[in-house]
């Protein structure tokens, strides 16, 4: 990996120095920041789990980890490169990078082994962040090391620890063949792996190569079998905290959904005892309401007398006349069975008779023969 870029995080009040690097550097000569220090970080809540044991927490949002994932596998034979962009948050358990987008180094020139930001290169990067995120900035740097793992070079080290020398400065480098990745941080210490990071608030494993022994956090006295344990351990605690974060989204799913139930049945009953309400005040009874009156003669003993007979009109309720149906209806019901069992009465009253006949007469007809003696 190779950068020419004199300022790529173009602050106007920073240093700079020029260094002449190594012979695998060349004759290139390099621009370095002196002073890094940034605005004050913002404050926000780290959007995964709490008491993070890490030297510094990333958190990278779905889209932004989709965008770069898509960017790597863009090419399985060179090289791409491009930077993170984001914000230095911080809340109660310290500071943390949020990495919102990224910014692909489309004019950069690639190589199957290298990939070099040029002038060109960052031109359009600074100005796509200052068209398109005018309020984030440059929180570190990623390329792909497509086929031969995700070591970070000498070369890449260097870069990382001239051009992007911040403490909540990160370096990405990820194998599009396999899906491996890894991050290195700035620390008073010098540089080091993270063994993982955050997308969409879940957890995720980062490699921590074992040779590279100076700058990871392995232990110089960890063997090969160790670290293996130590590597499936660390698998086995990210699918447990993804797990744990799946399960916790279904109650919570489950919560919210009961309480959309809730209140949709107490919506349901608020809207009937309103309606009772309304159909209370609504559907009065109202007084019969006389329309006119007929005389009628009636003839009482020797005397003719009138009789006035009004004519009224009435508008009898839907409830009130179902209830009246509901009375005749019970009503013809008990006359119809009170008939029945009349009929039923008679019935036997007229078959009795005829059965008392019968048993006098059959008493009458017998005869009572004496005893007879020799």
């Amino acid at each position: 990996m190779k950068n020419n870029l004199n300022n790529p995080n173009k602050q106007s009040d920073q240093k700079e120095a020029t260094v002449e690097p190594e012979s695998w550097l060349a004759t290139e000569k390099i621009a370095v920041q002196t002073d890094v220090e940034g605005a004050k970080p913002l404050r926000r809540e780290f959007p995964g789990p709490r008491s993070a044991d890490v030297a510094l927490r990333v958190a990278v949002e779905r889209r932004a980890n989709a965008e770069l994932v898509a960017h790597a596998k863009e090419s399985l034979e060179v090289e791409v490169c491009g930077v993170l962009i984001g914000q230095t948050c911080e809340d109660a358990e310290g500071v943390f990078v949020q990495i919102a987008a990224i910014i692909r180094g489309d004019a950069a020139s690639e190589a199957s082994t290298h990939v070099t930001f040029t002038q060109t290169t960052w031109n359009t990067i600074h100005q796509t962040l200052e068209r398109d995120y005018p309020q984030l900035k440059i929180v570190g740097w990623y390329h792909t090391h497509p086929g031969f793992g995700v070591e970070f070079s000498e070369m890449d080290l260097f870069i990382q620890k001239n051009f992007f020398p911040g403490r909540a400065q990160i370096a990405l480098v990820t194998d599009p063949l396999t899906g491996a990745v890894a991050i290195c941080i700035n620390t008073p210490q010098g540089i080091r792996y993270l063994p993982k990071y955050w997308v969409d608030g879940r957890e995720q494993p980062c490699r921590v190569p074992v040779r590279n022994k100076d700058i990871s956090e392995i232990g110089k006295a960890s063997s090969n079998s160790l670290d293996a344990t130590s590597d499936d351990i660390s698998r086995l605690e990210t699918r447990l905290a993804q797990l744990i974060q799946a399960v916790d989204q279904q109650r919570a799913w489950q919560h919210n959904f009961m309480l959309f139930c809730g209140a949709v049945f107490c919506i349901a009953v608020l809207c009937g005892i309103g309606y009772f309400i309304f159909r209370t005040y609504a559907s009065q009874l109202e007084p019969p309401r006389i329309q006119s009156v007929y005389s009628i003669p009636i003839q009482v003993g020797d005397k003719t007398v009138m009789l006035g007979v009004g004519v009224v009109e009435w508008k009898v309720p839907d409830e009130l006349n179902a209830i009246m149906v509901e009375e005749d209806m019970l009503k013809k019901e008990a006359a119809e069975k009170a008939a029945k069992e009349a009929a039923l009465k008679q019935e036997e009253e007229n078959q009795n008779p005829t059965n008392v006949e019968s048993i006098s007469t059959n008493k009458d007809s017998r005869v009572i023969k004496s005893p007879t003696t020799k």
